[in-house]
């Protein structure tokens, strides 16, 4: 519980941020991962081979306590994407295609209603259909943005 917690913290601190980042336009890379352990140089694995990704960690942030709410990646996601609990929103089950409330915004959503650019490349199980990306598709870069000055 306290972990969900700390997550939901995390998100309800960030999201007021995106309409100020947005009036500075710093540039925002947000990567994940699902199903995947920390076998990486920057949590102390001596012999996994990760130069840009401990780069990486040391100039921005990383996480040393992840925990997911659920065992299956669609529905982790579906709560990355979120900020809630998947079971709060139906998409408990694996690849369920629910609805999601109407007034529920995914993370994207925000960033692009503040005036970024936003692209994924691909991925977007997350067990509901969501508009939120500027483009979405294996061809995805940010380099495809309409305005070059575009954050």
């Amino acid at each position: 519980m306290k972990v969900i917690f700390r997550m939901l913290l995390t998100v309800a601190v960030l999201l007021p941020l995106v309409p100020t980042l947005a009036q500075d336009k710093p540039n925002v890379v947000y990567i994940t991962f699902e199903d995947i352990c920390p076998l990486f140089g920057c949590y102390g694995d001596d012999y996994a081979k990760t130069p840009n990704l401990d780069k990486l960690a040391a100039e921005g942030i990383r996480y040393d306590r992840a925990y997911s709410v659920a065992p299956v990646c669609s529905v982790s996601r579906s709560s990355v994407i979120t900020g809630m609990y998947p079971f709060s929103i139906g998409a408990m089950n694996h690849r369920s295609n629910v609805k999601i409330p109407e007034f529920l915004k995914v993370v994207p959503e925000f960033f692009r209603d503040a005036g970024y650019y936003t692209c994924n490349n691909y991925k977007t199980d997350y067990n509901f259909r969501t508009p939120a990306w500027n483009d979405s598709s294996k061809m995805a870069h940010y380099r495809n943005r309409p305005n070059p000055d575009q954050p």
